[in-house]
């Protein structure tokens, strides 16, 4: 697999690495003429601004109700330096009570006049990332804000208000300095004049070292910093998602960064999604001089029911809080290929024979860097990255193999200038059947490095001796299905909190105290300004998408404000549309209580005598047959045969946007 080796190896290594150079070995018998390339340290391009992960769309929802210890596992695979991928950079959703994919996230601002910095998780994970990192960057994006913001128009001063409230919750409750703010996720960017005064007002509330990052793909706004001064100095950086071969000219041409602003490595979970995300990272500097790329997600933890289609679509998946259960993809490694050698600030060599990174003629690709003078390192240190990975891309991400690999390269790299006198490098080594493994010392001879690749494999060659570690916890608990019964009367919450297991998918709703003590309460009070999925009335999620049989027992109140407004109580909830992002649950299996005693089980209605506005304690029955059930204050009052035919999820929800409440949930299910 190696052509040279330096050194000698312990007798206890000597087993691991015989059965490792025959894994990475056998993989092709036939070998091409060896290639030459050239490495030449003076050739020192853009700087390295680390890879990460996206928490955005509620895709990070469970992971905060894990049970320790593997919550802190899963966030040391994440973010803990020289254990698992070594995040560089997490980009987190400003909760904005809106439908932003797998859900919603919670505002820090339901109303004007409102401020709740610990509501939600982002900050939480934010915190916990820098505890494990301090090096590590935190860049926050609004999907959509709550409906008082502008009275509905996004681009206002409120809006500007409501993002550095954001940045201050980060700063000041959760002891995180803030590096990078964006505008609005896959939306247009606004104006120069509100880009330039949202600096300005950054800077007045002591962000100045915030800077502000533009999407590419959208609008074309970020044009004008050829034209506009005041314009180009407010903006640090331009990003495109999904770009692939599509980078901004305007921006790399007025020397600002560019980035691949949302990615993703597939939704296989397997060495396939790692060998798209590996080869993303190599050939997005080689074709487009992006210098980071994000993945969405970071990890994957929300319910199957709210995401099935993108399961795996992350570097990890946590979807089992009661279980513990967890799985860590092959693609954790391939981040461990970039972010344990290299750091934000590293030099990429330039791109083509007369530089460092390039395309290999037999497939595949090499990225080099080199650390500033600031680092202290030898000048002859480097990191070589090196792939002829072969995983689809598939749709979105698109990025697929331009020639595929169908043999052993044998490759030398000359080495120019001060790296010509680096004596060895150490190698790092993946394929699909061993991830992360040290290979061994390989000897440069007279300033060249031999190396044979074989197809789908990544390595990283590094003269730094210590670095790269293959972090390890304990086996995970197994899986598990959702628990039932299922009984919670919230007492146990802080105010302003998430509720176990409850993940919703429109509004907001939160621990919050009551007439009845704690209660599940729903806080958006207004149609948010949204992304792009519609916003329909809240509604939030627990348990299991196969269950058929439900039975559910609230205590609720409707708290209205318009004669409208309702409570309802559903089974057969989950996303409803594979091709567009929408959930809900079957009508035929809910039961809905307005404000006036108007009652409702899909088309089936009625109404309730001498029906207030006050605490009642509402259930819902789904039987075998699918026979639906209504009782309010122990009396039955809707029976509908045959109604539900649809399985899934538990949902609570409200008829508009107000603030109904909910107590003492008791489920059983199956």
């Amino acid at each position: 697999y190696i052509s040279k080796m330096a050194g000698s190896r312990t007798a206890s290594n000597t087993g691991t690495f015989r059965t490792v150079t025959l894994v990475f070995a056998v993989l092709a018998s036939v070998h091409v003429h060896a290639d030459v390339y050239t490495i030449n340290g003076a050739s020192q391009a853009s700087e390295f601004d680390g890879h990460g992960g996206l928490s955005a769309g509620a895709s990070s929802r469970l992971l905060i109700d894990y049970p320790e210890p593997q919550r802190s596992e899963v966030l040391d695979y994440l973010f803990l330096p020289g254990f698992g991928a070594s995040l560089g950079v997490l980009k987190v959703e400003i909760g904005g009570d809106t439908q932003s994919t797998d859900g919603t996230e919670p505002s820090h601002m339901h109303f004007r006049g409102d401020l709740g910095c610990n509501r939600g998780y982002e900050g939480w994970l934010a915190s916990e990332a820098r505890k494990r990192n301090p090096d590590i960057k935190i860049w926050s994006l609004s999907w959509g804000v709550p409906g008082w913001i502008g009275n509905g128009t996004y681009f206002s001063p409120d809006n500007m208000d409501y993002q550095i409230q954001w940045l201050k919750c980060l700063k000041n409750e959760h002891q995180v300095e803030p590096n990078l703010l964006g505008l609005w996720n896959e939306r247009p960017q606004g104006s120069t004049d509100y880009v330039i005064s949202l600096r300005k007002a950054l800077d007045a509330e002591g962000f100045k070292d915030v800077g502000i990052t533009m999407e590419a793909t959208w609008q074309e706004l970020i044009n004008n910093v050829l034209t506009n001064p005041a314009f180009n100095a407010s903006v640090y950086a331009a990003t495109k998602h999904y770009p692939c071969n599509d980078t901004s000219a305007p921006a790399i041409q007025a020397h600002k960064k560019f980035w691949a602003g949302e990615d993703t490595p597939t939704h296989t979970g397997n060495w396939t999604g790692a060998g798209c995300w590996g080869r993303k990272l190599n050939q997005h500097w080689i074709k487009m001089n992006a210098t980071s790329a994000i993945s969405w997600a970071v990890v994957w933890s929300s319910f199957h029911g709210e995401g099935a289609q993108f399961d795996g679509n992350a570097f990890m998946n946590a979807t089992e809080p009661w279980s513990g259960h967890y799985k860590v993809f092959p693609v954790i490694w391939i981040n461990a290929h970039w972010n344990q050698f290299v750091k934000p600030g590293w030099k990429f060599l330039s791109t083509g024979q007369a530089g460092g990174s390039d395309m290999l003629n037999g497939g595949g690709s090499y990225v080099t860097l080199v650390p500033p003078a600031s680092a202290g390192m030898s000048d002859n240190t480097f990191v070589m990255i090196i792939e002829t990975l072969q995983g689809d891309c598939g749709s979105p991400g698109k990025c697929d193999v331009l020639k595929p690999t169908t043999q052993t390269q044998d490759l030398s790299f000359t080495l120019k200038d001060d790296l010509a006198s680096a004596e060895k490098v150490y190698l790092w080594c993946s394929n699909a059947s061993v991830q992360f493994t040290f290979v061994g010392e390989v000897e440069i001879k007279s300033g060249v490095l031999s190396i044979s690749m074989a197809p789908d494999t990544i390595c990283t060659a590094t003269t730094v001796s210590g670095s790269g570690k293959k972090g390890e916890h304990p086996t995970p608990p197994a899986s598990a299905p959702f628990p039932v019964p299922h009984k919670d009367d919230f007492s146990s919450y802080v105010e302003d909190t998430l509720a176990f297991g409850f993940s919703d998918v429109y509004g907001s709703f939160s621990v919050r105290s009551s007439a009845k003590g704690n209660s599940l309460t729903q806080l958006a009070t207004a149609v948010p300004t949204g992304w792009a999925p519609t916003n329909f009335d809240p509604l939030t999620l627990i348990g299991d998408d196969k269950w058929s049989q439900v039975q559910l027992n609230v205590t609720a109140i409707v708290n209205h404000t318009a004669d409208e407004h309702y409570v309802r109580l559903c089974g057969g909830c989950k996303s409803t549309s594979a091709r567009v992002i929408q959930y809900g649950c079957d009508n035929s299996c809910c039961f809905n209580v307005s404000s006036t005693g108007a009652w409702q089980v899909g088309k089936t209605n009625g109404t309730i005598a001498g029906f207030k506005d006050e605490w009642h304690d509402i259930s819902l029955s789904i039987d075998g047959s699918g026979n639906v059930f209504g009782m309010v204050d122990g009396i039955e009052v809707a029976k509908v045969e045959s109604s539900c035919q649809t399985r899934g999820m538990v949902g609570l929800g409200c008829g508009k946007y107000h603030m109904c409440a909910f107590s003492q949930v008791f489920i059983d299910a199956k």
